[in-house]
């Protein structure tokens, strides 16, 4: 399988996170839409025997997830100044991908093949920044505002326009460039029917990695059943994932999918092997076992030092 950068643009903002396993499902809905049922059913058993499309988050143009971070022993007393270092440092959310990428060649929106280069930048890059907005309470017999029915929704807007995603896969570019297109063509996430969540891809550009090693960084949520990890390396934070269905399923299905626990982007960890990505397609995931969970992240290999 070969790795690819998608570009994208984001022209408002989300009410959805730019997460690996949700621009996944996003993908699936696009192939529903475009290609049916059958081929839904045939692109899913693939991804459980083998998996040929493991779709990163989202991160601002020429950067990647920062590693999660060793362990340093602090001491009993800290200076102001090192302290002050130290919030900086756990603020830090991304670094440029440059350092464990080279980039080839890309193909824009006509399809003409140009070069492109990685942003060096510096440690400011863009970020998506949340804040919470009240809404009225509808009553949905009388179609009038609740009396004192308020409640809290939340925005996230981006500081930068331009995005990347990484898709490790079987597929051409010119199949990657399709699939992403059709998965943002009608919005990404909540509230698309409202505006958020408007996407535009705009490139696909092959890269690849800059060292081989054994100790790699995910680029989107996972699970792992420790096969080929080497358990006591992993360093990661995890969250639950309660996720809802979508698309066609609104309003017919229970909408609550099982909650999950991942391992969120940024994990580090060592193998006992080489691999391209790490995790599996979660099933059983709803009382219709046809509805599946992205449990896969592509990874690249960094250095002993980092």
């Amino acid at each position: 399988m070969e790795l690819y950068k998608v570009s994208i643009k984001l022209q408002s903002p989300l009410a959805t996170p730019l997460k690996g396993d949700t621009i996944w499902g996003h993908v699936v809905w696009g192939i529903a839409n475009h290609l049916g049922e059958k081929e839904v059913e045939n692109f899913l058993e693939q991804n459980k025997v083998s998996p040929n499309f493991v779709v990163s988050s989202a991160f601002p143009k020429g950067t990647i997830c920062k590693p999660f971070p060793p362990h340093i022993p602090r001491k009993e007393k800290l200076t102001s100044e090192e302290y002050s270092k130290i919030k900086i440092v756990k603020k830090e959310k991304f670094v440029l991908a440059s350092e464990f990428l080279n980039v080839e060649k890309t193909i824009d929106n006509s399809k003409k093949s140009v070069v492109v280069k990685v942003s060096q930048g510096t440690k400011s890059f863009g970020e998506i920044k949340e804040f919470n907005s009240f809404h009225n309470s509808i009553n949905r017999i009388s179609n009038t505002v609740e009396d004192g029915g308020l409640f809290l929704t939340q925005d996230f807007w981006a500081t930068t326009e331009d995005f990347d995603i990484f898709v490790l896969t079987s597929f051409d570019k010119e199949k990657v460039f399709e699939l992403f297109a059709w998965a943002f063509e009608n919005g990404f996430g909540a509230d698309a029917s409202t505006g958020k969540g408007k996407i535009v891809v705009n490139n696909v550009v092959g890269v690849q990695k800059k060292c081989e090693t054994n100790k790699y960084v995910a680029l989107a949520p996972f699970v792992t059943d420790f096969c080929d990890i080497k358990e006591e390396s992993l360093r990661a934070n995890v969250f639950i994932r309660s996720g809802k269905i979508g698309g066609s399923f609104e309003g017919v299905l229970s909408p609550f999918k099982k909650s999950v626990i991942l391992f969120d982007e940024g994990a580090v960890f060592e193998t006992t092997k080489k691999i391209d990505f790490v995790g599996k397609l979660i099933t059983d995931v709803h009382s219709d076992r046809r509805i599946c969970q992205s449990g896969f992240a592509p990874v690249i290999p960094i250095s002993e030092d980092l």
